[in-house]
Order: structure tokens, then C-alpha cells, then sequence
């Protein structure tokens, strides 16, 4: 990344870790709404977020694939733009199924920015700052999570769900236009002599303990991001808290403190490595979801602050270990790994549905704990002791 201003690569770096989460859990603000103006129940408009993150794993193995043969800015461009084009289909969707299947198309898209920023990361930055700007993506990614959910709700409140997601694809043009800009060409990216040869080292990651455990974190990781996120806004609509679109898409501001605490993450993991990093972030996950039992909006709203913080500390060290136990075939390792953390995430959006209908949000809790935890197990027994600390390189 020696080409143009540092200052323009790093904030290119950023504006691609929030494409790739701008629209992917836009919907969650919304559910009431688009059940309403549907026809469904909320817990079945929750589909609109299992059906972007689906679409994520389905294309995810096939991402890192692509772009060793036609190079990382190029994919990463052209992925942004085609997200902008299926946000707009989403707007005129004229039904649900419609709108589910503009929502899957978004999800096939990011993987080409998500995967392939990750790979560039690794590729194109050196020596230690290697967690400094791996933390500075996923900070791309928690301000994007939340820009895309507080952007949706403030937007619908005000003229309903479909102008939202013209608003996230305006977005979406004006970070295509600075990554265009700003980002350097690759330097040391070598392409592949096909087009899937990524996608063959994929059976041979499959035998890699290491990865394995860390696609089991990432799984882990984004079912509680997203089971939480999505049943406490229902959580918060309901009695006794009665909150409104807006005010729910406004709760969401917590991710901002993720993007204030992950780059912390990166120098942390520098001395502790990620192991120990995996865990004290299980017990922020932990402690948070707790808090969010406490019926009072400041508390719940706290609690939420706490679970992301821990999840968003979690996956940048999972991010980073994927591109690391991958070896020479990075991106298969990566695109193996997305696959499983976006399942995840689909998984995370409707399983807990009939706890919430029958028992209430005490019971996501208890899933979303347990989840947490068998996630930090399966870390903490398949990473090298010291990954990722400087005095174990």
C-alpha cells in the first residue's frame, strides 16, 4: 500500500469493510414495517436478513476464486457496484418473494468485496501492521453495520422501507467512487492460470484443524451478532419499552463503540495473541447479552453495546487466523471460512424465532450464551498457543 496518500489507502480500507456490512443486516430495523406492509409476521420477515447472509455463503468460496484471476481491485469494484444495483431492486421489490430473492442477490455480491479485502489486507500490508489494518477493516465493517441499520430505520420512519434502501445504494455509489480513487492497485498479487484454482484447494482445507476451528468461531460469532441484533429489536418494540422504527435503527449507534475499541484489538492480539484475546472478548459477549435482561431501555441498549464490542473483538481475531492458517492457498482458506460465518448468521436470524414467539427474549439469551461459548471452546482448542503475537512470529 506505498502508492497514493497513506491517509487515502487506509480510509479505502475502511469504506470497504463498510460496504461489506452496509446492507447485509439492513432490514433488522425494519421487520415490523415490512411485516405490516407485507403481509408477514416479524419473525417471518426476518428471512430478509437469512436471505442476504445465504447468498454471502453460497458465493463466498467462490470469491477469493475470482479474484486470483482477475486481481483484488477490479472484483472489489465491480462487487460494490453490482450491491448497488440489487439495493435498488430491493426498493422496487413488489412482494416479498421478490424482495427476498433482491436480498440473496445483494448476499452473492459481498463476498467479492469482503473475501477479497481480507486477501488484499494480507497480501499488500507487512511486518506489524498487519493487525492495525485488519482492525481498521473490521472497524470498517462495525460502523458500516451500523450506518446501514441506523440509515434504514431513520429513512423508512420517514418515508417508508423502500426509500431506505434507495438511500443504502446511494451510499453504496459514493464508497465506489472513493475506493476507486483512493485505494492503490495491487502490487505483489500474482493471478492464478484458472479461473477456479482457489476453489480446489477448498477439499484440502478441510483437513486444516486449525481453520476448521476457526470457521466453528466465525459460525459462532455472527449467529449471536445477528440473533441479537435482530430479536432485541423486536425486543425493544414490544412492551415495556414501545420503541418505534427509528428509534430502534438508532439503537444500533452502539456499533460505533466497536469501531473505537476492534483497532485496539489488533495491538492487544500484538502481545497476547489471539487465543487470549478470543476469550476475554467472550466474556464482554457474555456480560453484555446479561445486561440486556435488566428490563430498561438504558440497560438493554448497554448490554447490546458490551455483546458487539466482544463480537466484533472476536472476529477480528478469527479474520485474521483464517488468512493465517490458510498458507499458500489464502483465499480458499478465507472463502471456506466466510462461508461458515455468514451460514451462521442465517442460522442466527430465524433459529431463535420460536424461543422469542413462545418463552421471550430471556430464552435468546440463554441460546446466544451457549452459542458464544462453544465458539470460544472451539478457538481456544484449535489455535496455536501465541497466534498472532509478535513474539510468537
Amino acid at each position: 500500500m506505498a502508492r497514493g496518500t497513506a491517509v487515502g489507502s487506509l480510509a479505502a480500507v475502511f469504506l470497504l469493510g463498510l460496504s461489506a456490512l452496509l446492507t447485509t443486516y439492513s432490514t433488522q430495523p425494519l421487520l415490523p414495517e415490512l411485516a405490516a406492509d407485507l403481509g408477514v409476521s416479524a419473525t417471518g420477515a426476518a428471512w430478509t436478513v437469512s436471505a442476504t447472509a445465504f447468498g454471502v455463503a453460497v458465493a463466498a468460496p467462490l470469491a477469493g476464486a475470482v479474484s486470483d484471476r482477475l486481481g483484488r481491485k477490479r472484483v472489489m469494484l465491480a462487487a460494490i457496484t453490482a450491491t448497488a444495483l440489487a439495493t435498488l431492486a430491493c426498493a422496487a421489490a413488489p412482494g416479498l418473494t421478490a424482495l427476498l430473492a433482491a436480498r440473496a442477490a445483494q448476499g452473492l455480491a459481498i463476498p467479492f468485496v469482503f473475501a477479497v479485502a481480507v486477501a488484499y489486507v494480507a497480501e499488500e500490508v507487512t511486518g506489524p501492521r498487519v493487525a492495525a489494518v485488519n482492525g481498521l477493516y473490521v472497524s470498517g465493517t462495525a460502523f458500516g453495520g451500523f450506518l446501514g441499520r441506523f440509515l434504514a430505520g431513520a429513512v423508512a420512519d420517514a418515508l417508508g422501507w423502500r426509500a431506505s434502501f434507495v438511500a443504502l445504494a446511494l451510499v453504496l455509489l459514493l464508497v465506489l467512487g472513493a475506493v476507486a480513487a483512493w485505494l492503490p492497485r495491487e502490487r505483489r498479487f500474482l493471478p492464478t492460470s484458472g479461473l477456479l484454482g482457489g476453489v480446489r484447494g477448498i477439499g484440502g482445507q478441510l483437513r486444516n484443524g486449525p481453520l476448521l476451528g476457526t470457521c466453528a468461531v466465525g459460525a459462532s460469532v455472527l449467529f449471536v451478532q445477528v440473533g441479537a441484533f435482530t430479536y432485541a429489536g423486536l425486543h425493544l418494540a414490544g412492551p415495556p419499552f414501545g420503541l418505534g422504527t427509528a428509534q430502534v435503527g438508532a439503537v444500533f449507534a452502539v456499533f460505533l463503540v466497536a469501531v473505537v475499541v476492534t483497532p485496539l484489538t489488533g495491538r492487544l492480539v500484538s502481545r497476547v495473541g489471539r487465543r487470549v484475546v478470543l476469550v476475554l472478548a467472550t466474556g464482554a459477549v457474555l456480560a453484555g447479552l446479561a445486561l440486556t435482561l435488566v428490563p430498561a431501555t438504558a440497560a438493554v441498549v448497554a448490554g447490546l453495546a458490551g455483546a458487539c464490542t466482544g463480537v466484533f473483538a472476536a472476529q477480528a481475531c478469527a479474520t485474521a487466523q483464517a488468512a493465517s492458517s490458510g498458507g499458500a492457498a489464502r483465499s480458499s482458506a478465507v472463502g471456506l471460512y466466510l462461508t461458515c460465518y455468514y451460514a451462521g448468521g442465517g442460522v442466527g436470524a430465524v433459529v431463535p424465532a420460536p424461543l422469542f414467539e413462545v418463552v421471550g427474549w430471556g430464552a435468546c439469551v440463554g441460546l446466544l450464551c451457549a452459542v458464544a461459548v462453544l465458539g470460544a471452546v472451539a478457538g481456544s482448542v484449535s489455535w496455536p498457543a501465541g497466534a498472532g503475537a509478535l513474539s510468537a512470529r
